[in-house]
């Protein structure tokens, strides 16, 4: 391919992107607010609960690791707590709990 024909697929590309986008936003914008709050909130909850599990399994794992070497490495299990501790907190706000 030239250079020129190259561009051309690229500009293409990216018209059909745009054009992807600006549907999908429409469809966003036309599901009523409940439904899209309600949705969000199971996918927070969801994540929460998955980043939890991951905590707590990252967590025991690291706790064997340092029984076997004596090394402390509880990096990843710490920051998944975090990251499920954050999705709580948005999740509380989604539901006008929290300011």
């Amino acid at each position: 391919m030239s250079e020129q024909e190259l561009t051309a697929e690229r500009i293409k590309l990216a018209e059909a992107m745009v054009g992807l986008g600006l549907t999908l936003w429409c469809l966003w914008s036309m599901i009523p607010q409940h439904r899209r709050q309600q949705w969000r909130m199971r996918a927070l909850l969801t994540l929460g609960r998955w980043t939890g599990s991951a905590a707590r399994r990252t967590g025991a794992a690291s706790m064997r690791a340092e029984l076997v070497t004596g090394q402390e490495n509880y990096v990843l299990p710490y920051g998944l707590a975090l990251a499920r501790e954050q999705l709580t907190v948005m999740y509380d706000r989604t539901r006008g709990v929290t300011p």
